[in-house]
């Protein structure tokens, strides 16, 4: 929706915005340039940045918000689940999760 909104000419950013996005992304990696996908905590706010960006707004966007927020949750829990070494059990790609969309309660 963001790259589409963005070439309608709905979306627009400078090449002076996206290169300072691109350093501070730099910064952030250091040497590791294969690292610049890697956005850690990042994510959540980018995903909503971009969504916001795309024109998406209203209830709309607040529905959005509130199913990402359900699904961070869940990540969350499950990143939690891993093991530390690698090679443990891997257990905790098997499990499974109930959401209710509307009440964002999940198990």
């Amino acid at each position: 929706r963001y790259i589409a909104a963005h070439f309608a000419g709905e979306v627009k950013t400078t090449e002076s915005e996206r290169q300072a996005w691109l350093e501070e992304r730099k910064r952030q990696v250091a040497p590791r340039s294969q690292d610049l996908h890697f956005m850690s905590a990042d994510s959540w706010p980018y995903i909503i940045r971009l969504t916001e960006m795309s024109g998406l707004s209203g209830k709309e966007m607040e529905a959005f918000r509130h199913r990402l927020k359900v699904v961070q949750e869940i990540y969350s829990d499950r990143v939690a689940k891993r093991p530390e070494l690698p090679w443990d059990d891997d257990w905790f790609r098997r499990c499974e999760y109930t959401v209710d969309w509307e009440t964002g309660k999940w198990k």
